[in-house]
């Protein structure tokens, strides 16, 4: 349900920026800013419907009003033209919806120990992928949608990634690494993508499935 809720509310936003679309980017900055810190304001709804306990729902909370900020900022620093600002959006919200949801199982993504927010010079990025599932389960990545392996944004095609063929199989312990061959890329040069990882019971269904959402501004050249 809120994922319907939150496609709905990002389409109409998105087709009355295509009515008013500007080429001012600071305009633009500024309506995707503002939508960001909007939107949040479902999320933060939604956390109090699942009636978490206080200290929970408050970090949840406090999660995504550091989305707001960190969004906002790198939309400001870095978004520089609309495609960057459109890459940096959504992967606020799909911060967002990750942390409303919670993780139930261990579950991480790291470049030594950064999370989350990367600045990193153009190369082979390669990420640690962790995850631990719960007692009697075991775990893998999962596909993003019936399309995507791995949700992947850029400003420019020059990106690709791999992951290993065993990260799909069931295990006891997912630690693993995706590799982001960033090598053609150009410095401001912006990459999101999301993995997923699934909870399997029995070796034959899911129980779980969270995505974690990474962005890395790229820094410098080789």
């Amino acid at each position: 349900m809120l994922k319907k809720i939150i496609k709905h509310r990002i389409i109409m936003f998105k087709e009355d920026i295509f009515e008013e679309k500007t080429d001012n980017i600071l305009d633009y900055q500024n309506t995707c800013s503002e939508f960001i810190t909007d939107i949040s304001k479902d999320y933060k709804d939604w956390v109090d419907r699942y009636n978490l306990e206080n200290k929970e729902s408050e970090r949840r909370k406090n999660i995504i009003n550091t989305t707001i900020h960190n969004t906002n900022e790198w939309i400001h620093k870095y978004g520089n033209d609309i495609k960057k600002i459109d890459v940096i959006m959504n992967d606020g919200i799909n911060k967002m919806a990750e942390n409303t949801a919670g993780y139930p199982f261990s579950f991480k993504i790291s470049i030594d120990q950064s999370t989350r927010y990367i600045f990193h010079m153009a190369g082979k990025i390669k990420f640690n992928i962790k995850a631990i599932p719960r007692e009697g389960r075991s775990i893998q990545i999962g596909r993003y949608d019936k399309e995507n392996v791995v949700l992947f944004n850029s400003n420019t095609n020059k990106a690709t990634y791999s992951i290993p063929e065993e990260s799909f199989r069931p295990a006891d312990l997912l630690d693993d690494y995706i590799v982001i061959d960033t090598s053609e890329c150009d410095v401001g040069d912006i990459i999101s993508f999301t993995v997923v990882a699934e909870e399997i019971k029995d070796n034959t269904h899911v129980t779980e499935r969270r995505g974690i959402s990474t962005i890395i501004l790229i820094v410098n050249k080789r």
